[in-house]
């Protein structure tokens, strides 16, 4: 078959999708990749807006690269590439089969409700250029399913796998001690909602704050850090590889993020077999016991649960999202599909 993989990004690609592009490959199929990127086969240059006027402009020039080059499947990726590609598709005569694989609807049960109503009707509107949907969470899949998102079939998936070899798998029993160190790993952004994080250091005098990324929130934070009174109790590292080196100076792993699909973050703190205090959305309450949650933006609740000398570690099962594990299952669903 000739198929094409679209994400919005190549950092995207080259962190989830080069096995299942090698493994299709060897399979015997020709693999072609649409990502803004000049290393694509197809450079689309995707606007973060979602609604972007840009985007549909660019939708018009992916409908002329899917009327040359007649493609027997695509899979997509990330919620922005994959709408703007289904849009594409509407009218044509000669339709690919269309995986969309949702690493999370940006919308959930805690989302706004003109929020839901918006995206879930962008969702209804290429439902019919969707043949199957693939999720990472149960809610996800209660969305895809009860809205009838696709033409086939909802398929349920346990993330894209995740590689632990640089992890070190030793156990951290939280103690009570002077400074509490917590740590957070990704983009800094609103969606990741690190600002609450930053707020609750004025209730948590004895904890040191570790943002390990970067992204466009970063000044916002430090400014609000510093109004605060509590910049040096907060180190950003900005964008690192050795998030290793950081988690193992970790007492407590934390998130307060308002959305997720799967979160291989505090999948690797897992697999780091740290103490978790997370915010109870979807993905994050999909991996950790009620007992590490707490309502999204409950500054009471989180403050409790970092206080809480009991905290220790759960028996975390990690091993279906081993990259190995999740790879040979998932390379079969889209096989599957691919064939049915």
């Amino acid at each position: 078959m000739k198929i094409l993989i679209v994400a919005s990004n190549m950092v995207h690609i080259k962190n989830f999708h080069i096995p299942y592009i090698e493994a299709l490959r060897e399979k015997g199929h020709e693999v072609s990749v649409m990502t803004a990127s000049c290393e694509a086969d197809f450079d689309i240059p995707f606007k973060k807006r979602a609604f972007s006027l840009k985007n549909l402009v660019l939708s018009f020039k992916i409908r002329k690269i899917l009327k040359r080059e007649r493609f027997d499947a695509l899979l997509l990726h990330t919620t922005l590439a994959a709408f703007w590609t289904r849009f594409a598709i509407k009218g044509l005569k000669s339709k690919p089969i269309v995986i969309n694989t949702v690493h999370g609807y940006l919308f959930s049960k805690n989302s706004s409700m003109l929020k839901r109503k918006i995206y879930l009707f962008a969702e209804r509107l290429v439902r019919k250029s969707t043949d199957y949907i693939f999720v990472m969470n149960k809610e996800d899949y209660n969305i895809a399913t009860e809205n009838k998102l696709c033409k086939k079939e909802v398929v349920f998936m346990d993330g894209m796998g995740v590689n632990f070899e640089h992890i070190a798998q030793n156990e951290k029993n939280f103690e009570p001690k002077e400074n509490i160190r917590l740590v957070y790993v990704g983009e800094i952004s609103k969606r990741k909602n690190q600002i609450f994080l930053v707020q609750a250091l004025t209730r948590l005098e004895n904890a040191h704050l570790t943002l390990v990324g970067d992204g466009d929130e970063r000044e916002h934070i430090e400014r609000v850090a510093r109004e605060k009174g509590v910049s040096n109790r907060l180190t950003i590292t900005g964008f690192t590889k050795d998030v290793k080196k950081h988690l193992e100076n970790t007492d407590i792993y934390v998130s307060a993020s308002t959305i997720e699909g799967l979160p291989f973050n505090i999948i690797e703190a897992m697999a780091m077999k740290l103490p978790i205090v997370a915010s109870d959305i979807k993905g994050q309450s999909d991996l950790l016991p009620i007992e590490q949650l707490y309502p999204l933006n409950d500054m009471d609740a989180f403050v409790r649960l970092i206080e809480d000398t009991s905290l220790t570690p759960h028996f975390y099962d990690i091993e279906k999202y081993k990259l190995e594990n999740a790879f040979e299952r998932n390379i079969r669903l889209y096989l599957n599909a691919l064939e049915k």
